[in-house]
């Protein structure tokens, strides 16, 4: 997996970019992976992984545990400035 300060990095520009949702996950699932793509670092998660599902203007948000927690605390900051 990633490092955490890129993965950081990978995140805060998907959310700049509104490529992931500032919105708190609404009904969330938990469980073992699948296959499923992350949304935020785009890598697969494997049985290994725990995934975290939401519904999110009608698509799926797939992410590792790690990456959720990442969006999470990240998407309530507001957006820098440029």
């Amino acid at each position: 997996m990633t490092s955490k300060a890129s993965l950081r990095a990978i995140i805060r520009l998907k959310l700049e970019a509104n490529l992931l949702p500032r919105e708190q996950a609404g009904r969330l699932w938990a469980g073992p992976g699948a296959g499923e793509v992350c949304s935020a670092c785009d890598e697969k998660i494997t049985k290994k992984d725990v995934l975290y599902e939401w519904d999110y203007a009608g698509s799926k948000i797939n992410m590792h545990l790690a990456c959720y927690e990442l969006w999470n605390d990240l998407r309530r900051r507001r957006p820098r400035r440029t």
